[in-house]
């Protein structure tokens, strides 16, 4: 399989895919501009830079940029630091919205030198830094103005970065991420940790991407991977942990994603695995240090949330026939079957999230409470009229949820007993002739 660089991504015009995740493109241009009118010119620039934002601040510099301080930057930028250029700019995407992605690249290329020429003037100049540091809205948007301004410069490369990434879903086997290490250039310049950032969140297998890199160190620490040179990739996967705990700490309520807090345990996971059984990381590194605050992070989440799953499991099922019609009108059902989806991801990554007590506590109590609560739907079931949709309804909902539990071929079973129920009630002496004495 032909081998992919970084630099077979790079084009004058960015593919109107953009980066392939939720792309600021629209089948028509009405909507288009619609869209735009209403998140304005930044939702654009935050699609491009989706790959290297965060909901919290990194725990290694340099590699991403949280999303607030953008949006404090953002504020003054169309204030104070280049309203014309900004104006022309969304006046242009608004007759063009289409070639939002290219419009904003071509932008941006002219705004990063008059942006550089006011940092280095408030760099040399104190009472400068002052004022700017009070326009941003405080010392820690200042800190990040080189890094956004390198963002800003290097739209192409993470976007060249993520397109690669793409790319590379198609390798399966741990030799060809190995070889991919050999054929792709890593940046040297600022872009360097935006770079691999981008490129590992849009990973499909960063885990056996990780893997090939580490074939290339000579050692299995941290500071030996860094003097291979591919401690940037190590920051990268550290990052990624990072923004899979601020999607699980972001999704909360009755219509969390649960689809996307169930991959992101499954990520963090495979990841944190990695790097703990293939690396000897010491309690001096600095990558160590960050997957524990992670891990407690995503574990103090998780175990209020897991601690709720047979109570809200037993809500549901403790209904009684008659109030039945009450799952269909509440969001307890969707509680229920959310809480024992992340419980069923939570055991598969327990170890890596640090959950191992609670996970397997709250696994025993499901099971020993579904076997109860399904017989109990059941015996309703059979003293309820033929055909009951509220008595049948019940009993499926016990029986998806032992699916989860107990797997396919349990449920299976209990399908079949519930059919026969209702067969019974339709025929009883050709069921009972069927039933051994």
């Amino acid at each position: 399989m032909p081998l992919a660089t970084s630099h077979q991504f790079v084009t004058e015009d960015p593919d109107p895919n953009g980066s392939g995740l939720d792309p600021f493109y629209f089948s028509s241009e009405d909507e288009a501009k619609e869209r735009i009118a209403r998140y304005g010119l930044l939702g654009a620039v935050l699609n491009l830079l989706e790959p290297v934002m965060m909901r919290s601040e990194p725990l290694i510099n340099g590699t991403a940029i949280e999303r607030r301080k953008l949006e404090k930057f953002w504020v003054w930028l169309e204030r104070d630091g280049a309203p014309k250029l900004i104006e022309g700019l969304k006046a242009s995407i608004l007759e063009k919205p289409t070639k939002t992605d290219h419009l904003v690249v071509s932008g941006f290329t002219q705004l990063v030198a008059p942006l550089e020429r006011q940092y280095e003037a408030a760099e040399q100049n104190e009472e400068t830094r002052r004022r700017l540091t009070i326009q941003l809205g405080g010392y820690e948007v200042y800190a990040s103005f080189p890094l956004i301004l390198a963002a800003f410069k290097h739209f192409e490369k993470l976007r060249a970065a993520v397109e690669l990434a793409l790319h590379i879903r198609q390798y399966n086997t741990e030799k060809e991420f190995s070889d991919l290490i050999d054929a792709v250039d890593l940046p040297s310049g600022e872009e360097q940790k935006l770079w691999c950032t981008a490129l590992v969140n849009c990973m499909e297998q960063p885990d056996k991407f990780m893997r090939g890199v580490l074939d290339h160190c000579y050692g299995e620490t941290e500071q030996t991977v860094r003097k291979s040179g591919y401690g940037p990739y190590g920051d990268a996967m550290v990052v990624n942990l990072q923004q899979m705990v601020d999607q699980i700490e972001d999704q909360a309520g009755i219509y969390s994603d649960v689809d996307l807090i169930c991959l992101s345990i499954s990520r963090f996971h495979r990841i944190a695995r990695t790097l703990h059984y293939y690396l000897d990381l010491g309690k001096s590194s600095q990558w160590n240090h960050s997957i524990e605050i992670l891990t407690g992070r995503v574990s103090k989440v998780l175990e209020k949330r897991l601690a709720e799953v047979v109570p809200h499991v037993t809500t549901v099922l403790h209904t009684s026939t008659q109030n039945a019609h009450a799952l269909f009108t509440t969001d307890k059902v969707l509680q229920a079957y959310n809480s024992v989806y992340l419980l069923d991801a939570a055991r598969g990554a327990r170890e890596s999230l640090a959950v191992n007590s609670i996970v397997d506590k709250s696994w025993t109590e499901l099971g020993k409470s579904l076997e109860i609560l399904l017989e109990r739907a059941m015996v309703d079931q059979k003293a309820a009229p033929f055909g009951d949709s509220l008595a049948i309804a019940k009993v499926d909902i016990a029986i998806k949820l032992c699916a989860i539990r107990f797997g396919a071929e349990y449920a299976q079973i209990m399908m079949k007993k519930r059919d026969n129920i209702e067969r019974r009630k339709l025929n009883p002496e050709a069921i009972d002739q069927k039933t051994p004495q």
